[in-house]
């Protein structure tokens, strides 16, 4: 089986490499960025089988990411799993905005890779329905370490409200 590549989009510092670590040392390619126009340009050069965001973030919050993935057509299939410390109002409107769902943090590893296989799985059932066939493989691509896109192209009602 593949390695899934997570991209994990989080401005605190101490919780980027903690969650970073926890995913890695799981099995996962982990790529982290700060905020959310730094995931939303690294999606567009290197797409990730997950995105994992943080909701509350500087630049581009993760409501304002969800929501400039979702209006992507190519993007718009694309499993977001939110993270949120601000408890279950907040979980409720990442899955309104468009996650694929949303969870409290901070979590423990296994909550969090339960959430980011179902939501990879369920993704790739609706793809499968979608399409009316079997799913192809993605191309392998090399997944890199921190965001290596340049400027953003962002839809006009995805800026920050932070």
């Amino acid at each position: 089986m593949r390695r899934l590549k997570i991209l994990l989009a989080e401005d605190d510092d101490d919780l980027r490499s903690l969650y970073g670590y926890m995913l890695a040392a799981a099995g996962y390619k982990v790529n982290a960025v700060r905020n959310g126009l730094q995931a939303f340009a690294e999606i567009q050069v290197n797409r990730p089988d997950v995105v994992v965001t943080d909701i509350a973030m500087p630049v581009l919050n993760g409501l304002d990411l969800i929501m400039a993935v979702r209006s992507n057509d190519e993007l718009a299939d694309l499993p977001i799993v939110a993270v949120t410390s601000f408890g279950e109002d907040f979980c409720d409107l990442a899955r309104a905005a468009g996650a694929t769902n949303a969870i409290d943090k901070p979590t423990e590893l296994e909550r969090m890779r339960e959430v980011i296989e179902a939501a990879v799985s369920r993704s790739s059932s609706a793809r499968l329905l979608s399409n009316g066939g079997p799913l192809s493989e993605p191309s392998v691509e090399n997944y890199t370490t921190g965001a290596t896109a340049g400027q953003a192209t962002v839809p006009p009602r995805a800026h920050s409200r932070n």
